[in-house]
C-alpha cells in the first residue's frame, strides 16, 4: 500500500511563494531571440526589443536583465512614470555570460528625465562614433520645480564609447533642481568628444545653494575625449559642478582635449561651482591643450569653497599640474587645499606644476603644503615654475605655500610670482639643475638667501627653508601607474635617508593631513618632512 504524505502550507510558506512570484512579475528578460509578445518575465520567455522595454511603465523595484554576450539596438527613455522611488531603484543589467551592448546608433544610450532611483550596471554603451552621434551615453535630467533633487542613482561596471557629447551627463536646469545620492564606479568611457564624466546646474554667480548633492566618482577610467572647435572648453576627462559634497577618487583620466581649440580649455579631473569637495588618489596624464590652452591635470575652479586635493599623481600633461582658478564671474573662492601631491613634467605649454589665477573678485585661505613638484622647462612653455600666479587680477586673500620641495629643470624658474602679489612662502625646498632662478614681484633671485630678502623663508628672525637637492629616489623619472594600480608603488618620489628635506618642514596649524603621499603617518604633530613623503 503507498501511503502519500502532505505538509499544509504555513502562512509564512505562503507569504515567501506570494513574494517570489511578485518578483518574478517585476523582472523582465531581454533576448534577441525572444519576442515582444512573451510575457518577459523569464529567459525562455523573453522580449525582444529596447521599444517593448519603453512601452512599459516601469515599478519601482523592477529588474530588466539585457542577455549577455549579445548586442540591443535602441534608446532606453525612462521618465517621471517609470521607477521614482529611492528606497526601490531599478535594476538595469546583464544575465547569462559576458555583458549585454546597447548600440544607440546617433542617438543616447540610457536617458532618465524627472526620475531617479535607478542601478545601471554591467553594460556596455555604444554610439555610433563621436564624430557623428549628437548625444550623452547615459543621461539624467532634471527641470522640476521647487528646487528638488531626485535621488539615489547608481552606474556602475559599465563602459561607454562613441558619443558626441559626454560618457555620463547629470544635470539640473531650473534653479537648484538636480540630483542627488550618485555613485559612479568601475566605469570605462572612451572615444568621446566633449567631457567623459560631466554634473551641471543653472548657474548663477548671485544664487546660493547647489543643483547637485552627495556625488562619489570612484575606480573608473577615462580616456580619448577629444575635444573639438567650439567657444568654450573641450576634452575634459571628469568635471563636476555646481555640487556640494562630492569625492573624486580612484580615477585615471589620459590623452584627451587634443582637438581642443578654446583658451580655457580641458583638464583632467576638476570641480568649478561646488562646495566641500574632494579629490583624491587620481592619476592623470597626457592632457593636451589642443590648439588652445589649459590640458591640466586636476584643478578647482571658479567658485570653489571648501575644496580638497590631496595624493594625487599629475604628469607630462600640457597645462598646470594642479590649477587653481577663478574665472570672471564665479562665485567667490575660498579654503583651498593642495597637499600630498605629485607633479613631473606638467606645464609643457602653458601654466606651472602649481598654477594659481583670479579673474574674479573673491579668492582667500590658499594652503599648498607638502607637495613635489618636478617642473621641466620646454621649448613651448618657457615660463614654466614649479609655483606660478598669473598676472590677471591681484589675489587679496592668503596664499600660503608650505613644506613643499620645487624642482626646477633644463632652465625653469623656481617660483614665478608678478609684481604686486603677494604669497607666503615657508619651510620648502628649492632646487635647480641649472641656473637658479626665482622671479618674485618683478625681481629675480639666484639664490635662496637672497630671495630671503622678501620677508619669505624667516620665521622668527631665523631663516628656515633649504636650497639644494632634495635627494629624490629618481626624480623625473616617474613611470605611468595605470589605472587599477597602486600610486604609491611610484617610488621615484621617495626621500633617500640623507635627504635635507627631513624634518624640514612647518608643523601646519590647521588643515592637517593623516598620512602622506605613501599611507604614512604625516607627523604634521611635529616636524614633517617637505615634500610629499614623509620618511
Amino acid at each position: 500500500m503507498l501511503l502519500l504524505a502532505f505538509t499544509a502550507c504555513t502562512p509564512e510558506m505562503q507569504g515567501e511563494i506570494e513574494k517570489i512570484v511578485e518578483e518574478a512579475k517585476g523582472t523582465y528578460f531581454i533576448s534577441p531571440d525572444g519576442d515582444d509578445n512573451n510575457s518577459g518575465h523569464a529567459p525562455n520567455d523573453a522580449w525582444k526589443s529596447i521599444d517593448k522595454l519603453n512601452s512599459v511603465a516601469l515599478a519601482p523595484g523592477n529588474k530588466i536583465f539585457f542577455e549577455g554576450g549579445k548586442q540591443f539596438s535602441g534608446n532606453i527613455f525612462l521618465d517621471e512614470n517609470d521607477g521614482n522611488d529611492p528606497a526601490k531603484p531599478i535594476l538595469i543589467s546583464t544575465y547569462g555570460t559576458g555583458k549585454a551592448t546597447i548600440l544607440t546608433d546617433a542617438e543616447f544610450g540610457i536617458k532618465a528625465y524627472n526620475t531617479s532611483g535607478f542601478d545601471i550596471n554591467n553594460l556596455i554603451i555604444k554610439g555610433s562614433g563621436k564624430s557623428v552621434n549628437n548625444e550623452s551615453g547615459i543621461v539624467f535630467y532634471n527641470d522640476l520645480e521647487n528646487n528638488t533633487k531626485l535621488a539615489n542613482v547608481t552606474i556602475k561596471n559599465t563602459e561607454i564609447s562613441g558619443f558626441g557629447k559626454c560618457g555620463i551627463e547629470i544635470g539640473g536646469g531650473n534653479g537648484n533642481s538636480g540630483f542627488s545620492d550618485v555613485l559612479i564606479s568601475n566605469v570605462k568611457i572612451h572615444s568621446i568628444l566633449d567631457r567623459g564624466i560631466s554634473s551641471y546646474g543653472q548657474f548663477s554667480a548671485t544664487k546660493t545653494g547647489y543643483a547637485h548633492a552627495n556625488f562619489k566618482v570612484e575606480k573608473s577610467e577615462v580616456y580619448d575625449i577629444s575635444g573639438y572647435d567650439k567657444s568654450s572648453h573641450s576634452g575634459n576627462g571628469i568635471v563636476l559642478a555646481d555640487i556640494q559634497n562630492s569625492v573624486i577618487e580612484y580615477c585615471t583620466v589620459s590623452d584627451s582635449g587634443y582637438d581642443n581649440t578654446n583658451c580655457g580649455g580641458p583638464v583632467g579631473i576638476w570641480f568649478w561651482d561646488a562646495d566641500k569637495v574632494t579629490i583624491q588618489f587620481n592619476e592623470v596624464y597626457n592632457m593636451s591643450s589642443g590648439t588652445g590652452c589649459d590640458g591640466g591635470g586636476f584643478d578647482l575652479d571658479g567658485g570653489v569653497t571648501n575644496g580638497l586635493m590631496q595624493y594625487n599623481y599629475s604628469h607630462d600633461n600640457d597645462g598646470a599640474g594642479y590649477l587653481i582658478g577663478q574665472f570672471t564671474g564665479a562665485r567667490p573662492m575660498n579654503n583651498i587645499v593642495v597637499r600630498y601631491n605629485i607633479s613631473q613634467n606638467d606645464a609643457a605649454t602653458n601654466g606651472g606644476s602649481v598654477y594659481l589665477f583670479n579673474g574674479a573678485t573673491e579668492m582667500d585661505n590658499i594652503d599648498v603644503y607638502n607637495n613635489t613638484l618636478f617642473i621641466t622647462e620646454q621649448s613651448t612653455n618657457q615660463s614654466a615654475a614649479a609655483v606660478k600666479l598669473l598676472n590677471w587680477k591681484k589675489i587679496n586673500g592668503n596664499i600660503n605655500i608650505f613644506n613643499n620641495i620645487l624642482y626646477a629643470n633644463n632652465g625653469a624658474e623656481i617660483l614665478k610670482v608678478p609684481k604686486g602679489y603677494d604669497g607666503n612662502f615657508q619651510g620648502n625646498l628649492y632646487h635647480s639643475d641649472g641656473d637658479f632662478s626665482i622671479d618674485y614681484k618683478g625681481r629675480s633671485y639666484a639664490s635662496l638667501e637672497a630671495f630671503r630678502a622678501t620677508g619669505n623663508e624667516m620665521q622668527n628672525g631665523q631663516p628656515i627653508g633649504f636650497q639644494g637637492d632634495p635627494k629624490l629616489q629618481n626624480a623625473g623619472r616617474g613611470y605611468t601607474v595605470g589605472f587599477g594600480n597602486d600610486l604609491k608603488d611610484l617610488q621615484a618620489y621617495m626621500l633617500t635617508e640623507d635627504s635635507p628635506a627631513i624634518d624640514l618642514g612647518l608643523k601646519i596649524k590647521t588643515n592637517t593631513a593623516d598620512i602622506d603621499f605613501y599611507g604614512n603617518e604625516s607627523l604634521q604633530s611635529t616636524a614633517p618632512d617637505s615634500g610629499a613623503h614623509e620618511i
